[in-house]
């Protein structure tokens, strides 16, 4: 079975974090290589105000030069968990950045930022990382988790998107101590045709010797607050989903799951698109 590769966006090099220290605990666990990420911002907005480009370039070209002097640094902080994998330095906008670097890996880690970048239309870093992205993402809380996996909530739409992210948290799933799933799936399609979903669930866990609990899950109004009730109860650290299971416009102006989720859980995400 071949080694899984992990990338984790570091954006202050040096320095830890919350996204940085679950991604070693996850490495170290699941036996992964760990590569870790810097982006030298120069956002595509830059251009917009041709005053700021030189400005703007040389600030993005220090910023990769300091982070570039950093590899002894992070050799020794996998050396200390007895880990393998490279230091990477890029330059321009940053989900592009982070969707280069994972797309030959299998999942990347980054950190939900503070500062709720996503509003008011939901196009932030994050939510633009994630819908480019061709890998699954896991999206760690500022307040961090000191390890994530164990107890897993699976919001399951029978979509491509959740199918994606079910299968990029197989590795974990494996390894986890409980699996939950809340299956909210169709059985018709538009306009009433039959719906062919992407897997049957409990035969693809039974393939893979996974033990999960699966409940129909059909809530009133919002999905959103009924998944992380659910997570909670359960004692979960860590819910998977699809994200943008339905419309990427509808989601962004009347907002939706994926939107509410990545604002609000307490709780690490690993999610697809």
């Amino acid at each position: 079975m071949p080694t899984p590769e992990f990338i984790v966006h570091v954006p202050h090099p040096g320095t830890r974090h919350a996204a940085l220290d679950l991604a070693l605990d996850l490495a170290v666990r699941l036996q992964a290589r760990l590569s870790g990420v810097f982006a030298a911002a120069l956002p595509s907005a830059a251009f917009a105000v041709p005053e700021a480009i030189t400005l703007q370039v040389q600030e993005a070209e220090q910023a990769r030069k300091a982070a570039s002097a950093k590899t002894d640094w992070w050799r020794q902080l996998l050396q200390q968990h007895g880990l393998h994998g490279d230091w990477r330095v890029g330059e321009g906008d940053l989900a592009q950045v982070l969707c280069l670097a994972v797309a030959s890996a299998d999942l990347l880690i980054v950190q939900r930022p503070e500062t709720r970048e996503d509003a008011p239309i939901g196009f932030g870093s994050t939510s633009r990382t994630v819908f480019a992205a061709v890998k699954p993402v896991l999206i760690v809380p500022a307040a961090g988790a000191a390890s994530t996996g164990r107890r897993v909530l699976i919001a399951w739409n029978g979509s491509l998107e959740s199918a994606r992210a079910l299968h990029g948290a197989a590795p974990l799933l494996a390894r986890a101590e409980a699996v939950h799933v809340l299956d909210g799936s169709r059985e018709q399609g538009p306009e009433g045709l039959a719906w062919l979903p992407p897997l049957d669930l409990a035969p693809w866990f039974a393939r893979r010797g996974i033990a999960a609990g699966i409940e129909r899950f059909q809530p009133e109004g919002t999905p959103a607050p009924a998944i992380l009730a659910r997570a909670q109860a359960l004692q979960c650290d860590l819910i998977v989903l699809g994200a943008w299971g339905s419309s990427r416009l509808t989601e962004m102006v009347l907002g939706g799951v994926t939107r509410a989720l990545f604002r609000e859980c307490p709780l690490p995400l690993l999610v697809a698109h």
